[in-house]
């Protein structure tokens, strides 16, 4: 009776590896960069946007995990110029109060390009955050183009009118 394990891990591994490498560090190389940015309201909110993934690896976890450390931050990433890149960013509304964080609407709003960065270029995610929409884009930072387009995302829809307290049409 032969073991079957080893060839299915070693099966498993071999898939594994073709999933790809982490983003390597190239800022000690001629490198290109990717930077977040925010906008403070002057109140209790800031705008803030920001890398969250190159090429499917997640990017910027601190974040994540303590917001509060990184209101106000903006995070800049190097990346290999010359090859395609898959960028994923997004924008939200960011309260320095951590009770109204947890119960107002952030007003979130993602996208993702795929684009080939130039040797000694940065480039930075900006946006508007509103309550008619939020929008979100990768932009280069001394042209200010926009890379491939900008993303929308709508408000959240009105409550549903209260049906009884509407009146039936004459017609029906």
């Amino acid at each position: 009776m032969r073991f079957r394990g080893i060839p299915i891990l070693w099966t498993s591994l071999v898939l594994a590896a073709c999933q790809g490498l982490p983003p390597q560090d190239f800022s000690a190389w001629p490198h290109a960069s990717l930077a977040g940015s925010h906008v403070d309201t002057g109140g209790d909110r800031v705008d803030t946007f920001r890398i969250t993934a190159l090429n499917g690896w997640p990017v910027n976890r601190k974040a994540e995990q303590d917001p509060s450390r990184t209101l106000g931050v903006d995070l800049v990433n190097a990346i290999e110029p010359g090859r395609p890149v898959r960028v994923e960013f997004e924008g939200l509304a960011r309260y320095r109060n951590s009770v109204r964080s947890l119960f107002w609407d952030p007003r979130r709003v993602e996208g993702s390009v795929d684009f080939v960065p130039a040797v000694d270029t940065r480039y930075v995610v900006r946006g508007e955050i509103g309550d008619d929409g939020s929008t979100v884009w990768l932009e280069n930072d001394s042209t200010h183009e926009v890379i491939v387009r900008k993303f929308t995302a709508a408000p959240k829809a009105a409550i549903a009118p209260d049906m009884r307290t509407m009146t039936p049409d004459a017609g029906q």
